[in-house]
């Protein structure tokens, strides 16, 4: 097959699948499903391997991430069940103080909580965002671009992120491979993209609260759901400690070689799945001296029913990777890249990027970019940090209206189709703009 066909099929295969998604409602796992056959056996896969190649594909990504993606979404579910997030968040804002609250908001959703899956995290955030916004008289704006911006840094930049810990099993790094480069380029970038994103709403005057908000005058609060009062929120240690024990124990298995200490009992509770299990087994514990038994019941229930959805689409999107493995497009990139090192990062991001606009999601996005890339990894010598940074970067770009959370952040802030393009829309494109610029500067001195 022609390069020029194998690169057109791929262009027809992924516009089809945006379609399915967008205008026909079809669920993405089924979607992606299609399309990944579609794929295969347009471009000369055997009938039988894509089968094999489907099944290769979703059972070797669940192998790699299943477990890390369950334990994250248990432990987060937990910690919000007993108020860590709105504790996180009141501290921080404490630290940064009313002047720097768009900074606490947007450093702390992509460093501090993104074992928590992003939906809930939104809901749990948005109301307390709000009442800032309000309280410290700045434009809605200047919190919900902060809250979009951390949410999609914390999910897709750093460990453990759900999307960040697909992005490693497709490309077949570890998670203590990927914690430090994570938290070295999101920490720089989202406060710099919060600065910029702050001096456009604010100094260039870009909101215009009459067109950008849909809140009625006489029910301004009532679209915002507040925490009871009553509820007594867990001290800063607590609120903390799952996510510090795994970073902890991360951390252990990573400075311990370094330090000549090679202790397999430090390897093995550092390694992610462990050191994640004991992140969900301090929130357990917390939980239930919270909320008793049943209460720790019904949460791990609820977490285990919203990881059901996640890693089915995970998964699938992994089958993709494998049939895109076997379509030959390695030979026609290799080609393509082969005079310039770094068009394949940004090929990843504008491949991420691209899917990310057509069908809304973070996770589905990267690794189809990782899945394209990967197999020149080594013959071109990339960092495998920086590929797997350039499609978190991608998948951050242009979420709009063919993404659930879109909407969420419209409803939950009281904002205007347009006010929500300038806020979730135009913060996550700046954040994905600013750390391919830092990706690319990384890879001239690496």
């Amino acid at each position: 097959m022609s390069a020029t066909w194998l690169i057109i099929d791929f262009v027809l295969v992924f516009i089809g699948i945006a379609l399915l998604i967008v205008r026909l409602k079809l669920n993405p796992a089924l979607a992606l499903l299609i399309g990944t056959i579609v794929l295969g056996l347009t471009t000369g896969v055997p009938m039988s391997d894509v089968v094999d190649g489907v099944n290769q594909g979703f059972g070797d990504l669940m192998a790699e991430v299943g477990l890390l993606i369950s334990l994250g979404i248990i432990m987060g579910l937990l910690m919000s069940s007993y108020g860590a997030v709105q504790r996180i968040v009141e501290g921080i804002l404490k630290l940064f103080g009313k002047k720097g609250s768009p900074f606490a908001f947007s450093l702390t959703l992509s460093t501090i909580t993104p074992a928590i899956y992003f939906d809930v995290l939104l809901v749990l955030v948005a109301p307390i965002a709000r009442r800032v916004a309000k309280s410290t008289g700045r434009p809605v704006a200047s919190l919900a671009g902060p809250v979009s911006m951390g949410l999609a840094a914390g999910n897709a930049l750093v460990i453990p992120g759900a999307a960040m810990l697909a992005y490693l099993g497709t490309i077949g790094m570890s998670a203590g491979d990927m914690l430090i480069p994570g938290f070295a380029v999101a920490i720089p970038t989202v406060a710099l993209t919060t600065f910029l994103y702050i001096f456009a709403m604010e100094k260039l005057r870009w909101w215009k609260a009459p067109l950008d908000e849909d809140i009625p005058a006489d029910d301004s609060e009532a679209s915002v759901e507040t925490p009871a009062e009553d509820v007594q929120l867990p001290s800063m240690g607590a609120a903390l400690a799952p996510v510090l024990v795994v970073l902890v124990l991360i951390i252990a298995a990573i400075v311990a070689p370094l330090a000549g200490a090679d202790l397999a009992f430090v390897e093995f509770l550092g390694s992610p799945v462990i050191a994640l299990l004991m992140g969900v087994l301090t929130a357990l514990v917390i939980t239930v001296r919270r909320s008793g038994l049943r209460g720790q019941e019904e949460v791990v229930g609820k977490a285990l029913e919203t990881a059901g959805t996640i890693l089915v689409v995970t998964a699938v999107a992994g089958s993709l990777g494998q049939i895109i493995a076997s379509t030959g497009m390695k030979d026609v990139l290799a080609g393509l890249f082969e005079a310039n090192a770094a068009l394949p990062l940004v090929a990843v991001w504008f491949i991420a990027a691209v899917l990310r606009m057509a069908i809304g999601g973070q996770t589905v996005s990267g690794i189809t970019a990782i899945s394209i890339i990967s197999p020149l990894v080594g013959t071109l010598g990339l960092p495998p940090a920086l590929v797997v940074l350039a499609a978190g970067a991608g998948g951050c770009f242009g979420g709009q209206f063919s993404d659930n959370a879109f909407w969420m952040v419209r409803s939950l802030f009281g904002l205007t189709t347009r006010g929500t393009l300038k806020t979730y829309t135009l913060s996550q494109s700046m954040l994905s703009v600013v750390v391919l610029a830092v990706v690319l500067i990384v890879d001239i001195f690496v």
